[in-house]
This record gives C-alpha cells, structure tokens and sequence, in this order.
C-alpha cells in the first residue's frame, strides 16, 4: 500500500512539472511590449464652477433673497444660449450662522448658498458668461477648459500607440526569426490635463476692476490640454 502511494504520488509529481513547463513555455513563446502616442490639443469648452450666498436675520429672508438671485443667474445663462441641461445646482444650503462669546453661542442669521456647475460648450462665449455672472453677485471658484469631443481624440490616439507597439513587438520578433501571432492580452489607458484653470481670486480681482475701473471683458487664455494614451500588449510568437 505504501509503495502504491509513494508511485502516485510521484505520477502526480511527473504531471504536475509537466504542465508547469508547459506554461512556462508558452510564457516565453510570447511578447509584451508597451506603445505611447500623445497629442496637444487647443480646449473647445469650459467648465464654470462658482455660486450664491445671501445672509438674513431670518431664514425665509435670506431663502427668498438667494432664489432671486439664482433665478437672475439662469437668466443670465440662458440669455448666453446656454442650454437647461449645461447648468446644474450640485449643492444647496440653508443655515442658521452662530458667534460664540465667552463660551455661550448666539444665533446671528442665517446663510442661504446654492453652488453651480455651468458647462459652456462654446468657448466664444465664456467671456460674457463669465463678466454677466460675476454682475448678478456670482462668485466663480474657478474655470476648467476641456474637449466637447474628447473621446475622438483619444481613439485617434489609441490607434496610433497600438501601431507603436505593435512595430516595436516586431522588430524584437524579427531579431529573433519570429513572427507576430495572434494578440493575447491588451489593456490601455488615458491621460489629460487642462493647461489653464482660473480660480476663486482671479475672479474677485476682476469684481472689484468692474467697479473701481472702466469695465472691460474678461479675456482667458485656454492654453492646450496634453492627451495621452498608453497601452501594453502581448502577442504570440509564430
């Protein structure tokens, strides 16, 4: 009994290397490579993010005084052609304001706020948006620039990184008398960055120029936004 396991257990041993080196070859009957393509593109949209604040004794003062002024800043954008969907209220608040003296707290009023992400698909016409909405006591925390159509660019891109490892996969297969087979494996992935975000005091300072100064139109520079797209791939040697 004792010899039969001892040859079973050195079958399954014999099977077990056997599949292992299977596997290993195929690991190494095979080729991965790494591809890159990258582009800069000039921003065709904007993202505005910004928002209302009004402050009352009473509650229901400073709610009506803040629907007011959103009700202003709707018009506002829709007067730019700004489409119901593109304006978005992502938060919206009431609440009672405190001060605290020598450890006592004192109900001081209360703060109504709303907060906007505003998305302007025509670059021509940030510049009004923006000096119209500052004009209705918005306050913009900041302007993102991106790509209405970011994705055809990416695929454009995607093409041209899978051409880059594939030419790389076989050069390194021709230097070993191979050819390229069938794809394996493949995974990719993108990057971008906007060259140009204008932030909370940037839009305070040009506040503060339309009252102080001779009113001039707010005139950004969107820069490039840098797209790159990065895949590994793996082939089958022939």
């Amino acid at each position: 009994m004792k010899r039969k396991c001892i040859a079973l257990l050195l079958v399954m041993m014999t099977v077990f290397a056997f599949f292992c080196s299977g596997a290993l070859a195929a690991e190494r009957d095979s080729i991965s490579v790494n591809g890159h393509a990258s582009a800069e593109v000039a921003p065709d949209m904007a993202t505005l993010y910004g928002n209302l604040e009004k402050r009352a004794a009473v509650a229901e003062t400073a709610r009506e005084n803040l629907a007011k002024d959103m009700a202003a800043f709707k018009h506002v954008l829709l007067g730019q052609a700004i489409p119901g969907e593109d304006i978005q209220t992502v938060r919206y608040s009431l609440q009672p304001e405190f001060s605290y003296e020598k450890n006592k707290r004192r109900l001081t009023g209360y703060v109504a706020r709303a907060d906007y992400k505003v998305k302007i698909k025509n670059l021509e016409k940030l510049s009004a948006v923006i000096d119209k909405s500052v004009g209705c006591n918005v306050t913009v925390d900041r302007v993102e620039f991106g790509l209405n159509n970011r994705s055809l660019f990416e695929n454009r891109l995607l093409e041209e990184a899978v051409a880059n490892a594939r030419s790389k996969a076989a050069v390194v297969a021709r230097a070993g008398g191979r050819s390229l087979g069938h794809l394996i494996h493949a995974s990719f992935s993108t990057t971008g960055n906007a060259t140009r975000a204008v932030n909370r005091n940037m839009m305070m300072a040009k506040a503060a120029s339309m009252d102080t100064a001779e009113s001039a139109p707010t005139e950004l520079d969107p820069g490039v936004i840098a797209v790159n797209v990065n895949v590994d791939l793996e082939f089958a040697l022939e």
